[in-house]
Protein backbone atom coordinates (compact mmCIF):
# COMPACT_ATOMS: atom_id res chain seq x y z
CA UNK A 1 0.00 0.00 0.00
CA UNK A 2 1.19 3.30 -0.74
CA UNK A 3 1.63 5.85 1.81
CA UNK A 4 -1.72 8.25 1.03
CA UNK A 5 -4.01 5.05 0.43
CA UNK A 6 -3.03 4.61 3.95
CA UNK A 7 -3.37 7.82 5.04
CA UNK A 8 -6.46 7.71 3.43
CA UNK A 9 -8.02 4.41 4.68
CA UNK A 10 -6.97 5.56 7.50
CA UNK A 11 -8.44 8.58 7.49
CA UNK A 12 -12.03 6.74 6.24
CA UNK A 13 -12.04 4.58 9.40
CA UNK A 14 -11.88 7.02 11.83
CA UNK A 15 -14.47 9.57 9.68
CA UNK A 16 -16.85 6.68 9.80
CA UNK A 17 -16.07 5.75 13.38
CA UNK A 18 -16.95 9.26 14.20
CA UNK A 19 -19.52 9.22 12.50
CA UNK A 20 -21.32 5.48 14.21
CA UNK A 21 -20.44 7.20 17.57
CA UNK A 22 -22.90 10.10 16.85
CA UNK A 23 -25.23 8.35 15.54
CA UNK A 24 -25.61 6.14 18.82
CA UNK A 25 -25.02 9.34 21.28
CA UNK A 26 -21.19 9.25 21.94
CA UNK A 27 -18.77 11.40 22.19
CA UNK A 28 -17.08 12.48 19.27
CA UNK A 29 -13.17 13.37 19.05
CA UNK A 30 -14.04 17.17 19.09
CA UNK A 31 -16.12 16.80 22.15
CA UNK A 32 -14.21 14.89 24.00
CA UNK A 33 -11.29 17.80 23.60
CA UNK A 34 -13.38 20.29 24.59
CA UNK A 35 -14.56 18.55 27.61
CA UNK A 36 -11.22 17.93 28.62
CA UNK A 37 -10.53 21.58 28.16
CA UNK A 38 -13.33 22.33 30.39
CA UNK A 39 -12.18 20.05 33.31
CA UNK A 40 -8.79 21.75 32.86
CA UNK A 41 -10.05 25.61 33.23
CA UNK A 42 -12.47 23.87 36.15
CA UNK A 43 -9.87 22.91 38.16
CA UNK A 44 -7.53 25.73 37.45
CA UNK A 45 -10.81 27.70 38.94
CA UNK A 46 -10.96 25.94 42.42
CA UNK A 47 -7.10 26.23 42.32
CA UNK A 48 -7.02 30.38 41.90
CA UNK A 49 -9.73 30.54 44.97
CA UNK A 50 -7.72 30.56 47.98
CA UNK A 51 -11.16 29.39 50.16
CA UNK A 52 -11.11 26.44 47.79
CA UNK A 53 -9.68 23.58 48.26
CA UNK A 54 -9.05 22.11 44.85
CA UNK A 55 -7.50 18.76 45.94
CA UNK A 56 -10.68 17.92 47.69
CA UNK A 57 -12.77 17.89 44.59
CA UNK A 58 -13.09 15.80 41.52
CA UNK A 59 -14.51 17.39 38.35
CA UNK A 60 -16.48 14.84 35.40
CA UNK A 61 -17.02 16.81 32.12
CA UNK A 62 -20.05 15.00 29.79
CA UNK A 63 -20.95 17.85 26.92
CA UNK A 64 -20.31 20.69 28.98
CA UNK A 65 -22.28 19.38 32.22
CA UNK A 66 -19.85 19.30 34.88
CA UNK A 67 -20.37 17.16 37.95
CA UNK A 68 -18.45 17.80 41.17
CA UNK A 69 -17.84 15.25 43.65
CA UNK A 70 -15.35 14.79 46.93
CA UNK A 71 -15.24 15.93 50.13
CA UNK A 72 -15.47 19.75 51.15
CA UNK A 73 -15.12 21.25 54.61
CA UNK A 74 -18.26 23.06 54.79
CA UNK A 75 -21.17 24.12 52.66
CA UNK A 76 -19.78 27.09 51.78
CA UNK A 77 -16.78 25.77 50.20
CA UNK A 78 -19.11 24.18 47.77
CA UNK A 79 -20.72 27.02 46.95
CA UNK A 80 -17.57 29.03 46.16
CA UNK A 81 -16.43 25.91 44.13
CA UNK A 82 -20.22 25.55 42.16
CA UNK A 83 -19.96 29.19 41.47
CA UNK A 84 -16.11 29.06 40.15
CA UNK A 85 -16.83 26.09 37.78
CA UNK A 86 -19.83 27.96 36.08
CA UNK A 87 -18.05 30.81 35.21
CA UNK A 88 -16.03 28.83 33.07
CA UNK A 89 -16.57 29.20 29.38
CA UNK A 90 -18.14 26.13 28.09
CA UNK A 91 -19.74 24.43 31.08
CA UNK A 92 -23.56 24.37 30.75
CA UNK A 93 -24.60 23.41 34.29
CA UNK A 94 -23.03 22.44 37.36
CA UNK A 95 -24.17 19.27 39.46
CA UNK A 96 -23.06 19.12 43.01
CA UNK A 97 -22.44 15.27 44.05
CA UNK A 98 -19.88 16.30 47.14
CA UNK A 99 -20.51 15.39 50.45
CA UNK A 100 -19.45 18.33 53.32
CA UNK A 101 -17.38 16.20 55.99
CA UNK A 102 -17.98 15.76 59.45
CA UNK A 103 -16.25 16.47 62.53
CA UNK A 104 -15.90 12.99 64.48
CA UNK A 105 -17.43 13.60 68.09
Amino acid sequence: MHSATKIFAVTAIALFASGCNAIKGKETAGQSVDDATIATRAKAALVKDSTVSATDFNIDVYKGDVTLTGVAKSETEVSRAIDDIKRVPGVKTVKNATRVASAAQ
